[in-house]
């Protein structure tokens, strides 16, 4: 065990990548945690950090990250800042970093499985929740975890240094990213039309801003057996924006059938709704391949940007 390191002033200009699972873990003792793995290789199942899966010397297991990136280094002091807000007022467990500095970030492992997880050979499984139809116990518990998020005051939020991104920002961003994957992923038409009406469109967006996770996904949910959310990983892309955002993510893992039943526990758990909500969550999934392929060019990522084709493409045949 370790008390929690600070972040050291090395920044991303200075960054040098770990390359290897038994560097990490020397990198990891280095700030005083000891730890042990039996595996060779890292989990690269993230986008942002490359993972050692490990174990401490009382047999708890251990979550130890580093950065791919020189930029992923100031997105994690960021993180920081939003795990250390959001854990006082969240119903369910987030990451407590224990050790974090520029090269390693490390925590005890949480609990329960997450909704979706992704295996080399076997591809995507999901974990004790059916996404074709979604239980009343997890529908309920995500609302409740949401309503929470989104309840968390402003000005704290600010004050915990969470960036912040106004409704023109949010929609600025997503009319840039449009513009800038068009010839990358070439939508159709109808869905280009779709787009521009949606961003038009000023009677559906909302007009308050509130905390969100931004990159709410399933394999981003823990969940335990009886299917209800107890925890949520990789707050990398928090901030105080657009409060559909983790909703949008919800009508993309889980179609847009069951919203209205998550916008309406999540009303009657103290979240602020808006009567385009559930239009607009729907519309701003319709345009997410195209910030997941901004994203993809931006970091040269081109599997990120062959996903957003085929989210585009799924998108596109369901009517868009």
């Amino acid at each position: 065990m370790t008390e929690r390191n600070e972040i050291s002033s090395t920044g991303p200009s200075s960054f040098a990548p770990i390359e290897s699972a038994g560097a990490l873990l020397d990198a990891a003792r280095r700030a005083g945690l000891r730890l042990t793995t039996s595996h060779a290789d890292f989990d690269q199942s993230g986008l942002d950090f490359l993972v050692v899966h490990a174990h401490d010397e009382e047999g708890v297991p251990w979550v130890v990250r580093t950065p791919r990136r020189g930029a992923v280094v100031e997105s994690a002091r960021v993180e920081a800042r939003v795990l250390a807000l959001v854990r006082k007022h969240l119903p369910v467990a987030v990451p407590d970093w224990r050790v974090h500095t520029d090269e390693v970030i490390a925590y005890p492992r949480l609990g329960d499985v997450p909704a979706v997880t992704v295996d080399p050979e076997a591809g995507v499984r999901w974990n004790r929740v059916d996404p074709a139809a979604p239980s009343a116990a997890f529908i309920a518990s995500m609302a409740e975890a949401l309503a929470a998020l989104q309840r968390i005051d402003a000005a704290e939020t600010e004050a915990a240094g969470v960036p912040v991104k106004s409704m023109d920002d949010a929609r600025q961003t997503v009319a840039r990213a449009m513009d800038e994957t068009r010839a990358v992923l070439a939508p159709p038409d109808a869905l280009w039309a779709r787009w521009q009406r949606w961003l038009a469109n000023d009677a559906i967006w909302p007009r308050h801003l509130a905390l969100v996770h931004g990159d709410l996904h399933p394999g981003h949910m823990l969940v335990d057996e009886g299917g209800r959310l107890t925890g949520i990983l990789d707050w990398t892309e928090a901030h105080l924006g657009d409060p559909a955002t983790d909703f949008s993510l919800f009508v993309g893992a889980f179609g847009n059938g069951v919203l209205h039943e998550l916008i309406a526990r999540f009303e009657a758990a103290g979240g602020a709704t808006w009567p385009g909500l559930a239009v607009h969550a729907a519309e701003r999934w319709a345009a997410w391949p195209a910030l997941a392929a901004k994203w993809g060019v931006d970091t040269g990522n081109e599997g990120v940007i062959e996903h957003a084709r085929s989210m585009l493409a799924g998108i596109a045949a369901e009517g868009g």
